[in-house]
């Protein structure tokens, strides 16, 4: 390629162009002479052939045609007899030969030629295209990372304003009301933090769930409540993950408030895999309490349990929570 481009840049130059060319014919023309003694009769063109084809090629068109020009009529007066130039049949003839031989050779490099310069100048064409491309897509990530991120903080801000209204609140109600509002704000402001990320496990469902967990536990487990996360590695679109991570968050914030009351001690266990049919299951089960006599998630009215069904609903899943004897189960099943 480097070669390609000196050829490219020397054919701009016409003292390099035509320079080549007379020095192809002088060259020519010398080694010509000295073999004349070793020649036998009848090569007149001999090493007039390579210099107009390699002028051609390293020069261009117009070189490439003098040299023709001045190799025809060298060959003519000093290799074709009768010396000078006379011309006879057999003279004649070699000479149209030669003529007709060089101008099919400079039509053919010529073309050669333009074809290779078309070929460099659509690459440099895709280069540039490409590296457009890539600084538009670097512009877009950055301002969709900064994007992302004011909304991340925006949404923390709420969460304080609301914790800070709480305390010129006197009714217990509105109080947990907006404890649990800007809980729920934050929550879902450390998943969209979480979630652009460049270095969140590239969509990594199962290590952004454990960092959910972890956080949800953090903030509201008792002490000698433990939280457990089992996942698989589920690859999921962005726009499942925000759902079910919310999901979660709410059944782990659920079974902390509700599974151990008067206990000191427990277990929260949260999984995630792949199901059959290309479904995603997960599951919270505690050790706690269990459900209350009559219990049916479809018809409980507190607000995280409606906020469940909701987000089921928006992955287009199934929700169930059950008894299971030691504790409670709750899990969900969507596609992917």
């Amino acid at each position: 390629m480097a070669l390609l481009l000196a050829i490219e840049t020397g054919r701009r130059s016409p003292l390099f162009a035509y320079g080549f060319a007379l020095l192809a014919f002088g060259l020519a023309l010398v080694v010509r002479w000295t073999a004349e003694a070793a020649l036998p009769p009848g090569f007149p063109f001999l090493t007039f052939f390579p210099a107009v084809i390699l002028t051609t090629f390293f020069a261009g068109l117009w070189p490439g045609i003098l040299v023709a020009v001045l190799s025809a009529l060298a060959a003519w007066y000093f290799f074709i007899p009768p010396d000078g130039f006379g011309l006879d049949g057999p003279g004649a003839l070699a000479l149209g030969f030669f003529v007709l031989i060089v101008a099919i050779d400079i039509a053919i490099i010529h073309v050669m030629n333009i074809a290779l310069a078309r070929v460099r100048q659509e690459r440099a064409r895709a280069k540039k295209a490409e590296q457009e491309a890539s600084e538009l897509a670097a512009h877009r990530a950055v301002l969709f990372a900064e994007l992302q991120h004011r909304v991340s903080n925006n949404i923390q801000i709420v969460s304080a304003l609301l914790a800070l209204q709480k305390a010129d609140v006197t009714d217990e109600k509105a109080r947990r009301a907006l404890t649990d509002a800007a809980t729920r704000l934050a929550t879902i402001g450390k998943i969209q933090r979480r979630l652009h990320d460049p270095e969140n496990s590239h969509g990594n469902f199962a290590s952004f769930l454990s960092e959910l967990v972890e956080d949800v536990a953090r903030a509201g487990a008792p002490a000698g409540i433990e939280v457990a996360v089992e996942a698989t590695p589920l690859p999921l679109p962005s726009e499942k993950i925000i759902p079910a991570a919310l999901v979660v968050a709410e059944l782990v914030s659920n079974s902390l408030e509700h599974a151990f009351v008067d206990r000191q001690q427990g277990l929260i266990r949260v999984a995630a895999r792949l199901a059959e049919g290309n479904r995603v299951e997960l599951s919270v089960t505690d050790n706690g309490r269990g459900l209350p006599p009559g219990f049916d998630a479809a018809t409980v009215h507190s607000l995280g349990l409606r906020l469940v069904r909701l987000l089921t609903q928006q992955l287009g899943g199934d929700f169930r929570m059950t008894d299971t004897g030691t504790g409670a189960e709750a899990r969900l099943l969507f596609s992917v």
